[in-house]
């Protein structure tokens, strides 16, 4: 029998954090309508504030602590970054906890020829 999954992020939490994803997505953009770069700064904070709560506080998985960790990478790349919002990321992270892992597995495995290509990159990035 398959136990019920849990998420750990409340919906008050992702309420509240939400903010702060969108908030230093607004200070990049700022940054870079400026036509200036803060060499990964904004990021810096943003994923080494997100992944303490992640791991210390929320004790998340793997696949949500490296997912943001790969997102805060991308988005610290000079002017690159800007591609990828990490508000984004973060909408990623919610669907990935809320669903759970099992679930988002189960739909990538009934969707054809596309969740082929997903699970073996996914499978690729695991190992």
């Amino acid at each position: 029998m398959e136990e019920e999954y849990k998420p750990k992020l409340s919906i008050t939490e992702i309420v509240f954090i939400t903010p702060f994803y969108l908030i230093s997505d607004a200070l990049d953009w700022l940054v870079f309508l400026f036509g200036l770069d803060d060499i990964g700064m904004i990021s810096l904070v943003r994923t080494s504030v997100s992944e303490f709560y992640f791991i210390v506080i929320k004790k998340m998985g793997p696949e949500i602590w490296a997912t943001n960790l790969v997102a805060g990478a991308i988005t610290a790349i000079p002017y690159v970054g800007q591609l990828l919002p990490s508000t984004l990321t973060w909408a990623v992270i919610v669907i990935m906890d809320h669903f759970g892992m099992a679930k988002l597995k189960g739909i990538v495995d009934k969707a054809g020829a596309v969740g082929k290509v997903v699970k073996a990159v996914g499978e690729k990035v695991a190992k």
